[in-house]
């Protein structure tokens, strides 16, 4: 793997462990407000930046400090240090993120179960792909490439994906 490869990948795998824990860190804490999206409300996966702000701010007086960001992961990671030696193995780590990819896991299910009935079914699933290839192949050639994505590019960059 090429090295810009590999630091883009170290920096989406940090992003959504951040991302996922602070959104965790909301799920576990968060009193729905009557809109019947919760904290969803900000868009289809989206977690509503103010109660992942709230959810962290422990004392309350709309400030982040460190200690209340350390905290809060220290929090998350002695919760599922399930032999308590300070470490996560495959199996406590799976928990952790279980536990803070729930909220989205939920969002999913909701945007697929598009008759509310608690029940994803094979339509359902399958809607969100069927005919994307035709929708999105803009060079004609039956599949999707790389090539159908730089298309739309005015410019001669060929953008992060250009692995060289």
């Amino acid at each position: 793997m090429k090295a810009k490869t590999k630091t883009l990948t170290a920096i989406a795998v940090a992003a959504t462990l951040g991302g996922t824990a602070l959104a965790g860190a909301v799920y576990a804490g968060h009193r729905d407000d009557g809109d019947g999206m919760g904290f969803l409300d900000k868009g289809q996966l989206a977690v509503s930046a103010m109660e992942l702000f709230d959810a962290i701010d422990a004392d309350g007086d709309g400030k982040l400090t460190q200690a209340e960001i350390d905290a809060l992961r220290n929090d998350r990671h002695a919760a599922h240090d399930a032999n308590g030696d300070g470490n996560l193995d495959l199996d406590e780590f799976a928990g952790l993120w279980h536990e803070t990819t729930h909220p989205v896991t939920v969002r999913a299910f909701q945007m697929l179960d598009t008759d509310g009935d608690a029940m994803v079914t094979r339509a359902e699933y399958d809607r969100p792909l069927a005919g994307i290839v035709a929708l999105l192949d803009r060079d004609g050639d039956g599949g999707l490439s790389l090539e159908d994505h730089r298309q739309d590019d005015d410019d001669d960059d060929d953008g992060w994906w250009d692995d060289d």
